[in-house]
């Protein structure tokens, strides 16, 4: 267990964070795919998203 100074962990938490994004990640596909949502509003969603932490966005 990698614990922080602050007593959390973190690598379980870095865990559980690589997770959900897969598991975004897969739904976002699927959504696509089905027609849910358009290109162009995936890729709002992932210019949004960059904006919040600070990283580039994906291209869609």
């Amino acid at each position: 267990m990698d614990v922080n100074g602050e007593g959390q962990d973190t690598a379980s938490e870095r865990g559980e964070v690589h997770f959900l994004a897969a598991l975004v990640d897969e739904l976002m596909r699927a959504m696509l795919a089905s027609g849910v949502m358009t290109k162009a509003q995936l890729n709002e969603v992932e210019q949004a998203v960059a904006q919040r932490v600070g990283s580039p966005p994906r291209a869609w």
